[in-house]
């Protein structure tokens, strides 16, 4: 155990002298969000940034949002409006070299929270190899988030890491589905830099409320019973688009119909054991 364990160090040393102190790692995400139109699978690109104490996972469609946002904010404009594709992945997951627990940042409504998502992902390997990229890679199995997942992995860039929250093979997972092909991160670019990556946000994560699995659990639920919970109350009197006047709460029925009408269509989430 003590080789291998010098072995890994020794790699990592090597592989970071070679390629720079942060490694960028593009996958393209695939998922169908509603599993009654099957057909319709959308695609998005995925950002994990590896450096010497940890690594960040997030869209880079949402990366750009907050990145023009902030550049707002230091100039002066607080315009908050901008424009997003329907189904953008907004989290951000950050994964420690010397911690077990995963910072998960999500919104719910219009609610920021930091999850702190100690689950341990256990791995089966498999006789089976592939490659993706030029790299060898080696079949391996688990089941989280209520699906069971086939990823493949290689020795030969050696983090115990990959998309998303799966870590824990003795190599970077290279590609991830589940059983059924309705998720699916693969790698599709590697790129090295010789400086760190700090995510473009003007609100620190030490300044979000933190909850554990148990209480992320039960505000999911909540906020998918009644998604616009925390705009009830602060939405004041006014002329829509059309010039009629409408109170607050006519308008805040609207846009509760219109989001619970909007998740109706999201069924089909990655973690799907939190809709049951």
């Amino acid at each position: 155990m003590k080789t291998i364990v010098i072995f890994i160090f020794i790699s990592i040393f090597l592989f970071n002298q070679a390629f720079g102190q942060c490694q960028i790692f593009t996958y393209q995400y695939q998922f169908i969000p509603d599993s009654t139109s099957t057909e319709n699978k959308v695609s998005q690109l995925m950002i994990l940034n590896i450096n010497k104490n940890q690594s960040e996972f997030y869209g880079l469609e949402k990366m750009k949002i907050d990145s023009t946002l902030l550049d707002r904010r230091i100039r002066g404009n607080n315009d908050p409006r901008y424009t997003q594709s329907e189904y953008i992945t907004t989290y951000r997951i950050l994964k420690y070299r010397n911690d077990k627990t995963i910072d998960h940042k999500l919104t719910l409504g219009v609610s920021p929270y930091v999850l702190k998502d100690d689950r341990e992902i256990k791995w089966k390997l498999e006789s089976k190899f592939a490659e993706i990229l030029g790299y060898k890679v080696q079949k391996a199995t688990t089941t989280f988030g209520g699906r069971k997942w086939i990823a493949y992995f290689t020795r030969d860039i050696p983090f115990t890491d990959g998309p998303y929250k799966f870590r824990g093979l003795p190599g970077l997972i290279l590609k991830v589905e589940d059983e059924n092909y309705q998720h699916e991160f693969e790698l599709i670019g590697v790129k090295n830099s010789t400086e760190n990556f700090v995510y473009p946000t003007s609100v620190s994560l030490k300044d979000l409320p933190t909850i554990d699995y148990k209480m992320f659990k039960r505000k999911f639920k909540e906020y998918r019973d009644n998604p616009a919970a925390d705009l009830l109350g602060s939405i004041p009197d006014q002329v829509d688009r059309n010039g009629n006047m409408k109170t607050g709460t006519e308008l805040w029925l609207e846009i509760s119909k219109k989001e619970k009408d909007k998740l109706k269509k999201d069924n089909n989430i990655l973690e799907i054991d939190l809709l049951k």
